[in-house]
């Protein structure tokens, strides 16, 4: 249960971030000048749909229904036919624009203040006129809500908001309509609310209209940036031994290890790039590949975030990717490391949306820079490893003697090809146990010249499980395996491997909890859950209120149990423990969210569907092609009163099960009026 401080600590937190939304921006002044830029952009591209609306959107009213509800208001057609001509002389303005090559568009802004002035200032006079009429007091407020979303500066929407409701009372004032009516009343309440609404969400929308475009013109101004280093290294290449050094000065800070001592993760990297030069009587070499590895705080767990690339091209084009990779990568260390709002992150998301960032930079090169890459996480609590694979090497799992390829399924492609997003991002698991090692590596490990004779024709190794038999004859030791494949071989590419140990100081799972829930499984067959809960929680010692010896089945015993008793609050609290002291179990993620789904029935309180949405949302980045999980999400969102979101999980759903009898009553219960 939650306790009346935590729960006045969240109404603040809650508060506080509401109240953010109001607060200056620091970026305004700076980038004032290309916001408005933008606006009158996103304004120009409104002129021709909105003067052809503008001139029909009255029409009706002003030629027959106007007449019909208020003959004693002749000039009413006036107002209406008004708007018709500015959006017809808008239009004429635009096409002469356009036939005579004058830039008459690029005063898109001058345009929308005169259109939206007309239309709000007008309509709200003469509305005030009627404002008896609770037909046009609704009409007054959509075109207050349509101001809101006009992409016009703030200042100037509330100005439009300040004359709109002053004429509004000059026309009241001056025309005396009867208000005095229950019906009046009311409308007038609801023009109160849609003036306050759409000043408030005019803020907000803005707002989030801005910070889009200063995350957006960052995001350019870096590629930019990117671009510009790119060009430069492309001028210093006919240059070479010197281009070569300065691009391997450029490339080398960004290959780093940042591991703390003790760590329970060892972590060890293998480089043998295959461009070797010389520069100023000392050996140098450069290539494509990429490794890196940084510790990370998520959620107040430590993980080692860990990425290993092969760029497209040799020596310095794949340097030049090599170079882009680690930038953007350190880029999103440096971020996690600084933002509390990344941090919150759950490890699925922290990589769905790193693995976003890489490919939405590598993506501007238009497919002439591509990247192969495996970025994960390691928990060092649990050493449950979190993979995405984009079209790399599968990592290899050296355990107990064998080595085997792990991840076989993943279907991404490269960074940077375009498509990528059209096959969903799935974030892979794996639980590692103590004295578990993990391999990365490019393929430059697989393509081993195997002979080469007199005229140059060469035998490079197709057999990828070669690797493998490495791997087990160096008993996981890098310098060994180098040794190996050099035996075998002459490498024909660049050569990176990643090693990741997992060696923590004791094993954090109990060895054996056979006893404890057999005993607890004979009460449970007894239906005695009481006792069969006692004998579980009992099992699991404390030490100042910490768990002490992880045991996931115990724990997914008690939720079970608990869910059993109808107390379904604490089996969810359980499943919780239980997923996060194995986070590997991808399905019982699933579980925990229908659990949470129960507890909201039972409460209805919106903090359990939150929860219900989190688990589904992490189990559905990990597999995002589970109906139910879809289906669950959509019915979790749809509570929330989030249609849009549950909309589109159900689209998906049907994409990948046609005509499903739960969906189509999913779909139904979205499109009645309430939920």
């Amino acid at each position: 249960m939650t306790s009346p401080q935590n729960l006045l600590r969240k109404i603040r937190v809650s508060w506080g971030d509401f109240l953010s939304i109001f607060e200056p921006d620091p970026d305004r002044k700076t980038y004032e000048h290309e916001y408005k830029q933008d606006l009158n952009r996103q304004v120009m591209t409104l002129q021709y749909p909105g003067s052809i609306l503008g001139i029909f959107v009255w029409l009706g009213f002003a030629l027959g229904t106007d007449q019909k509800l208020h003959p004693e208001f002749p000039e009413l057609v006036y107002f209406r036919i008004g708007l018709s001509l500015i959006s017809t002389i808008s239009l004429a303005l635009f096409l002469l624009g356009s036939v005579f090559k004058i830039p008459i568009r690029k005063f898109g802004l001058e345009f929308a203040y005169v259109f939206a002035s007309y239309f709000l200032l007008s309509c709200s006079f003469f509305t005030g006129r009627i404002a008896d009429d609770p037909n046009y007091v609704s009409g007054l407020q959509i075109a207050v809500l349509i101001i809101v979303f006009l992409p016009i500066p703030r200042r100037i929407s509330f100005l439009l908001y300040g004359a709109s409701i002053v004429l509004f009372i000059v026309g009241v004032i001056l025309y005396s309509p009867p208000l005095n009516t229950p019906q009046a009343a009311y409308s007038m309440q609801n023009l109160v609310i849609a003036y306050c609404v759409a000043i408030v969400f005019s803020i907000i929308v803005e707002k989030y209209r801005f910070a889009t475009f200063v995350g957006n013109f960052k995001i350019v101004e870096k590629n930019r940036e990117i671009s510009e280093k790119m060009d430069q290294i492309q001028v210093l290449k006919e240059r070479q031994d010197g281009d070569y050094f300065l691009t391997s000065l450029l490339l080398t800070p960004l290959l780093k290890k940042e591991i703390t001592v003790g760590s329970p993760l060892n972590v060890e990297f293998l480089f043998d790039q295959y461009k070797k030069f010389s520069f100023r009587g000392k050996e140098y070499e450069i290539g494509g590949d990429y490794i890196s590895a940084y510790e990370i705080l998520l959620r107040g767990k430590k993980y080692t975030a860990f990425i290993n690339g092969d760029a497209m091209g040799k020596s310095v084009q794949g340097a030049g990717g090599a170079l882009v990779l680690g930038s953007v990568f350190n880029s999103i260390i440096s971020r996690s490391r600084l933002s509390p709002e990344i941090q919150a992150r759950s490890p699925e998301r922290w990589l769905k949306e790193g693995f976003l960032d890489l490919q939405n930079v590598f993506e501007t090169f238009d497919g002439f820079m591509l990247v192969s890459a495996v970025l994960g996480l390691v928990d060092l609590g649990t050493g449950t490893l979190y993979f995405v694979n984009a079209e790399h090497p599968w990592p290899v799992l050296y355990r107990d003697g064998k080595a085997s390829f792990l991840g076989t399924d993943s279907n991404m492609r490269k960074l940077g090809i375009s498509e990528i997003l059209n096959s969903k991002i799935a974030v892979q698991t794996f639980k590692l146990r103590p004295n578990d090692i993990v391999f990365c590596g490019s393929d430059g490990k697989d393509d081993l010249i195997l002979e080469e004779n007199f005229s140059g024709k060469r035998t490079i190794n197709e057999d990828e499980t070669q690797f493998l038999h490495c791997v087990e004859e160096s008993q996981g030791d890098l310098e060994r395996i180098r040794r190996s494949l050099s035996a075998k071989g002459k490498l024909s590419d660049d050569l990176s491997l990643l090693s990741l140990a997992y060696r923590p100081s004791q094993d954090p799972y109990r060895a054996d909890d056979s006893s404890v829930l057999l005993k607890a499984d004979t009460a449970f067959k007894n239906q005695d859950y009481s006792t069969a809960i006692h004998i579980l929680e009992e099992s699991l010692p404390k030490n100042s209120g910490v768990w002490q010896g992880l045991s996931p089945k115990i724990a997914k015993a008690l939720s079970r149990l608990y869910d059993k008793s109808g107390r379904t609050r604490e089996a969810a609290i359980w499943a919780e423990t239980a997923l996060d002291w194995d986070p590997a179990d991808s399905e019982f993620f699933f579980q925990t969210s229908l659990l949470w789904k129960k507890v909201y029935a039972a409460s209805r309180d919106n903090e359990s569907l939150e929860r219900a949405s989190e688990y589904g949302e992490r189990f559905r980045i990990r597999m995002p092609s589970h109906v139910r999980n879809l289906i669950n999400l959509a019915d979790t969102y749809r509570l929330l009163g989030n249609r849009v979101r549950a909309g589109k999980l159900l689209a998906e759903a049907a994409e990948l099960v046609p005509g499903d009898p739960k969906i189509h009553n999913l779909r139904q219960l979205l499109e009645q009026r309430k939920p």
